[in-house]
């Protein structure tokens, strides 16, 4: 994609008219959204004009317009003029009475019922939602109108309401894996403004954080990096739980069965980048990550071994590349037995 304007000195008003802008942010895909990223990575000071001119656009929509009472009477007048053109076939008084008052309870009823219906639709239909989706193989970066970031992993789905407001709750549906980083709202996360996630399984109170959430239907997992979140999980409504920075929290939804516990929290969002840099991280806790990602059982050989740490930079692409960047960097022997990873010295 080429863009042969020159942003540098762009306003958040010039950002908002500019035709490459909007498609940018109404129709992304991978090769814009890379642009635009790269452009901001070397104009940092435009941020915050981005940002606001991302939110602006997002929040446009075309609002739904009930009838207003001078367009009901205009209808009535209308209706009232073909009864009164009726009226004049010839045909006894008494009975042009009666047709007369018969005819105009008709169109009465006719324009309140036609008024009613619409009004119905626009209040059954619900509020607009705003859907972004994934791309099928790389991660997504979405701004919200608060300015809040997602990063969502491939094949998941974002969707919150079109009129989203300053002040309001601020609310997300989410299908797939996301990770979070939100935005404080002005006053405070307090009750009337405060972040939730909602997936099939669980309602997530955010409490200004950062976490990830691999929602998958039958397994749903929330781990926290920053801040603190509230969880309430449907099938258990007596049990919200708090969760501080470290936790890694599971729930099955066929056996009704929480796992709470806590593991290394940067490992579980390593699939926003393709290269992760790790700093002094135990092949302990990889193996844990590597159990909750990928559903294995983990069996490393020794004590020793599960405490050898890692630094550096570590492909995390997918499951192959990283099992393949482990064992190059730790000199390890990995084998697939089953459901099962045995993991050992290769001097062994």
């Amino acid at each position: 994609m080429e863009h042969s304007k020159d942003y540098t000195f762009f306003t958040t008003e010039d950002f908002i008219k500019d035709d490459a802008f909007q498609r940018w942010v109404k129709y992304p895909d991978a090769v814009n959204d890379a642009w635009w990223q790269a452009w901001l990575k070397v104009h940092p000071d435009k941020q915050q004009q981005v940002e606001a001119a991302r939110a602006f656009i997002s929040s446009l929509q075309f609002k739904a317009r009930l009838p207003d009472q001078d367009a009901i009477a205009a209808s009535l007048a209308r209706n009232l003029s073909m009864i009164e053109a009726a009226e004049r076939q010839a045909m006894p008084e008494v009975k042009v009475r009666a047709v007369r008052k018969l005819l105009w309870w008709a169109a009465a009823a006719a324009i309140i019922v036609s008024v009613v219906v619409v009004g119905k639709y626009f209040v059954l239909r619900g509020p607009e939602m705003m859907t972004v989706k994934g791309y099928a193989a790389a991660v997504r970066t979405v701004w919200l109108p608060d300015s809040s970031l997602v990063r969502l992993n491939a094949g998941a789905t974002l969707s919150y309401r079109a009129d989203w407001k300053p002040g309001a709750k601020r609310e997300i549906w989410l299908k797939g894996e996301a990770f979070f980083e939100i935005k404080p709202s002005a006053t405070g996360m307090r009750a009337a403004n405060e972040f939730v996630v909602h997936s099939d399984n669980l309602r997530i109170d955010v409490l200004g954080t950062s976490f990830n959430v691999r929602e998958g239907g039958a397994s749903t997992t929330v781990t926290l990096n920053t801040g603190k979140i509230r969880l309430h999980f449907k099938e258990l409504p007596e049990t919200p739980f708090i969760l501080d920075p470290g936790d890694f929290v599971q729930y099955q939804a066929v056996s009704n069965k929480i796992i709470r516990k806590k593991v290394n929290p940067s490992l579980y969002a390593v699939w926003k980048e393709e290269r992760q840099y790790l700093d002094k991280v135990s092949l302990q806790d990889i193996g844990h990550y590597i159990e909750d990602t990928y559903s294995y059982h983990v069996k490393i050989s020794n004590a020793t071994l599960a405490k050898q740490r890692v630094s550096g930079s570590l492909s995390v692409k997918d499951e192959a590349s990283l099992l393949e960047t482990l064992s190059f960097a730790l000199n390890l022997k990995i084998e697939k037995k089953g459901d099962t990873l045995f993991i050992q010295s290769s001097n062994q």
